[in-house]
Protein backbone atom coordinates (compact mmCIF):
# COMPACT_ATOMS: atom_id res chain seq x y z
CA UNK A 1 0.00 0.00 0.00
CA UNK A 2 1.45 3.31 -0.83
CA UNK A 3 0.79 6.39 0.89
CA UNK A 4 -0.39 9.68 -0.91
CA UNK A 5 0.83 12.50 -0.49
CA UNK A 6 -1.41 15.15 1.73
CA UNK A 7 -2.81 18.37 -0.65
CA UNK A 8 -2.04 20.83 2.40
CA UNK A 9 2.31 19.93 1.34
CA UNK A 10 1.49 20.65 -2.10
CA UNK A 11 0.30 23.44 -1.06
CA UNK A 12 3.20 24.24 0.71
CA UNK A 13 5.80 23.20 -1.90
CA UNK A 14 3.95 25.23 -4.05
CA UNK A 15 4.09 28.79 -1.57
CA UNK A 16 8.00 27.63 -1.32
CA UNK A 17 8.70 27.80 -4.94
CA UNK A 18 7.06 31.01 -5.24
CA UNK A 19 7.58 32.83 -2.10
CA UNK A 20 11.11 34.65 -3.20
CA UNK A 21 9.65 35.32 -7.03
CA UNK A 22 6.45 37.20 -5.04
CA UNK A 23 9.38 39.05 -2.81
CA UNK A 24 10.93 40.06 -5.67
CA UNK A 25 8.12 41.20 -8.01
CA UNK A 26 6.80 43.34 -4.63
CA UNK A 27 10.53 44.93 -4.26
CA UNK A 28 10.35 45.86 -7.72
CA UNK A 29 6.81 47.59 -7.95
CA UNK A 30 7.53 49.16 -4.12
CA UNK A 31 11.36 50.36 -4.71
CA UNK A 32 12.50 49.64 -8.28
CA UNK A 33 15.76 51.01 -7.53
CA UNK A 34 16.57 48.35 -5.28
CA UNK A 35 16.13 46.01 -8.53
CA UNK A 36 17.83 48.13 -11.06
CA UNK A 37 20.72 49.75 -9.64
CA UNK A 38 22.88 46.83 -8.97
CA UNK A 39 22.47 45.89 -12.21
CA UNK A 40 22.79 49.15 -13.85
CA UNK A 41 26.27 48.50 -14.73
CA UNK A 42 25.54 45.70 -16.87
CA UNK A 43 25.96 45.99 -21.23
CA UNK A 44 22.78 44.09 -20.96
CA UNK A 45 19.39 46.23 -20.73
CA UNK A 46 18.49 47.49 -17.78
CA UNK A 47 15.64 44.91 -16.82
CA UNK A 48 16.55 41.77 -18.47
CA UNK A 49 19.19 40.95 -15.97
CA UNK A 50 16.19 41.04 -12.73
CA UNK A 51 13.50 39.24 -15.20
CA UNK A 52 16.30 36.73 -15.82
CA UNK A 53 17.07 35.84 -12.24
CA UNK A 54 13.65 36.11 -11.65
CA UNK A 55 12.13 33.19 -13.34
CA UNK A 56 15.89 31.02 -13.27
CA UNK A 57 17.46 31.93 -9.82
CA UNK A 58 15.31 34.23 -7.75
CA UNK A 59 16.83 33.57 -4.56
CA UNK A 60 20.08 34.52 -6.02
CA UNK A 61 18.95 37.64 -7.37
CA UNK A 62 17.43 38.80 -4.67
CA UNK A 63 20.49 38.24 -2.33
CA UNK A 64 22.71 39.74 -5.12
CA UNK A 65 20.06 42.91 -4.77
CA UNK A 66 20.23 43.12 -1.14
CA UNK A 67 24.26 42.71 -1.34
CA UNK A 68 24.85 45.74 -3.60
CA UNK A 69 22.78 47.44 -1.42
CA UNK A 70 23.43 46.97 2.13
CA UNK A 71 26.81 45.85 2.16
CA UNK A 72 28.89 47.58 -1.20
CA UNK A 73 28.18 44.33 -3.79
CA UNK A 74 30.07 40.87 -3.51
CA UNK A 75 33.39 42.22 -2.74
CA UNK A 76 32.91 42.29 0.80
CA UNK A 77 32.84 38.83 2.44
CA UNK A 78 28.88 39.65 3.72
CA UNK A 79 28.04 40.39 0.42
CA UNK A 80 29.81 36.78 -1.24
CA UNK A 81 28.08 35.00 1.55
CA UNK A 82 24.51 36.29 0.82
CA UNK A 83 24.59 35.42 -3.00
CA UNK A 84 26.02 31.95 -2.12
CA UNK A 85 23.92 31.07 0.54
CA UNK A 86 21.55 32.31 -2.89
CA UNK A 87 23.06 30.23 -4.78
CA UNK A 88 22.60 27.05 -2.88
CA UNK A 89 18.90 27.48 -1.83
CA UNK A 90 18.24 27.81 -5.98
CA UNK A 91 20.25 24.82 -7.10
CA UNK A 92 18.24 23.26 -4.11
CA UNK A 93 15.20 23.89 -5.27
CA UNK A 94 16.19 22.95 -8.95
CA UNK A 95 17.32 19.66 -7.72
CA UNK A 96 14.17 19.15 -6.12
CA UNK A 97 15.75 16.67 -3.26
CA UNK A 98 16.63 14.27 -6.52
CA UNK A 99 19.33 12.67 -3.66
CA UNK A 100 16.73 11.86 -1.82
CA UNK A 101 14.85 9.25 -4.09
CA UNK A 102 18.31 7.69 -4.62
CA UNK A 103 17.83 6.20 -1.54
Amino acid sequence: MTKRPCPSMCLLAAIGLLAQRLVLVLMWLINSSFVLQPFSGTSVPNPVLPVLGLLFLPTTTLGYCWAVTSFGGVSSFSGLLVVLIGVIIDFGLIGNGRGAVRR
